[in-house]
């Protein structure tokens, strides 16, 4: 279990930090950001710590809870790693 929660959560940091870029890319491009959540903050210095810092603080944060919460969180980072996987083949399709 431990494995591939491990490498479903380096997948979603990885995902995240490539959503980040494209989505830079992006708005340089004249696009707006989808996620209504993060639209006010594009721009200010919240952006990238939101996507570059509170990410990956509750992707560790997950890692060292994932003996309280068991095996549903392995179920559970599916969704996430699901999700940017399509945000990143988004983008892809966008500004490729």
């Amino acid at each position: 279990m431990d494995r591939l929660l491990w490498l479903q959560l380096i997948g979603i940091a990885a995902f995240n930090k490539v959503d980040y870029l494209m989505t830079l890319e992006a708005l340089e491009r004249g696009y707006k950001e989808a996620n209504p959540l993060l639209a006010s903050m594009v721009g200010t210095f919240q952006f990238p710590l939101v996507k570059l810092l509170l990410v990956p603080l509750l992707l560790i944060f997950m890692w060292q809870m994932r003996h309280r919460i068991g095996k549903s969180l392995v179920t559970l980072t599916w969704v996430p790693f699901t999700a940017y996987s399509m945000v990143v083949l988004y983008h892809r399709s966008i500004l490729f």
